[in-house]
């Protein structure tokens, strides 16, 4: 199944101002780890710009479920939903 998990944290406390927040993520998102976790990225989006407040993460993520999906984002907290893609949606109309 596909899932959007929508992250965002305050651009201070951003992970890439850090070693140990790139070593994290670096880890995160390895192949070895979404492996690990059955899970595999379709799609990773960041919003970022400099003088933002608040980073927003996008990612499109193909899981077994909703719980995979938080259990492979850890400690990072990430609204989870099921997505199907437009195109499929669009048969229908």
């Amino acid at each position: 199944m596909l899932f959007a998990a929508v992250h965002m944290h305050p651009a201070s406390q951003c992970p890439l101002n850090s070693d140990e927040g790139k070593n994290m993520l670096k880890e995160l998102f390895s192949e070895e780890n979404m492996k690990k976790n059955n899970i595999k990225m379709e799609g990773a989006y960041v919003s970022c710009p400099k003088e933002a407040v608040t980073h927003h993460g996008y990612f499109i993520v193909d899981a077994e479920s909703a719980d995979a999906v938080k259990n492979f984002f850890g400690p990072m907290e990430v609204e989870v939903r099921e997505v199907v893609p437009f195109s499929e949606v669009a048969k229908n109309l």
